[in-house]
């Protein structure tokens, strides 16, 4: 006797399974934003799905999503848990090869991505020594504000005395800072590996902080000593 060949199931059509997800995501249980553009992820009774924000697109299926940053599968909503935080030197971004200057000495590491002509970056800026003996800032500079902040940020990271380069910064006064140097003897490979950065990291504006909890926070603060509190409270309870 002999057995009978496997039945091969029918595939479903474009209508049936479109019918099918709209069934399954009426009972949609949680949803997590994803820290990419337009795109989250939903869990439906026992099944997950990933969706566009304006629901045109649904990823069904037996899909897996890799967190290369984090360096793990998110199967699950749970397991997105800690997705938002950015750990800049474990994704290959270390502040001290990019266009950076640094205020404090501290333990605690904090990158600001600022412009030097960003107002409400000096605010942030002028909060900053204070903190210095707890903390230390990594000041990324990127021309954000157009040609004349670009010429600043070369003066800035061109000029061989730092010291005078971060007092200039600090004191938002350019007028000392040495000229350009007309042969291009000056390395601008910082600033352009900043630049690549900040669209990698999806830095549409700044102040972009980088805390030391890996957490960030985008625009300025009124009070960045509270901020910083909160922060160490955030890291010490997980969140």
């Amino acid at each position: 006797m002999r057995a009978s060949p496997p039945q091969i199931p029918t595939p479903k059509t474009d209508t049936e399974m479109t019918v099918e997800v709209k069934d399954i995501m009426k009972s949609v249980d949680e949803v997590k934003r994803l820290p990419v553009n337009g795109l989250s992820m939903i869990k439906a009774d026992d099944k997950q799905f990933l969706i566009t924000d304006n629901g045109h697109f649904v990823i069904t299926g037996n899909f897996k999503l890799v967190d290369m940053w984090q360096g793990k599968i998110l199967g699950s909503i749970a397991d997105t848990n800690g997705i938002n935080k950015v750990d800049l030197r474990k994704i290959g971004l270390n502040p001290d090869e990019l266009s950076a200057l640094t205020i404090g000495s501290g333990n605690r590491e904090v990158t600001i991505f600022v412009d030097p002509q960003c107002h409400y970056c000096h605010d942030l800026i002028g909060q900053l020594e204070p903190l210095g003996k707890e903390y230390r800032f990594k000041l990324v500079l990127i021309p954000v504000l157009g040609k004349e902040s670009a010429e600043i940020t070369k003066k800035l990271i061109c000029n061989k005395d730092k010291a005078q380069s971060l007092k200039a910064l600090v004191e938002q006064d350019y007028t000392k800072l040495p000229a350009l140097a007309k042969d291009g003897g000056c390395d601008l490979k910082p600033l352009q590996k900043a630049v690549v950065a900040t669209k990698l990291l999806d830095i549409q504006g700044v102040p972009y902080i980088f805390l030391a909890s890996k957490n960030t926070h985008r625009g300025g603060a009124k009070s960045f000593k509270t901020l910083l509190e909160k922060d160490l409270e955030d890291e010490i309870n997980g969140r």
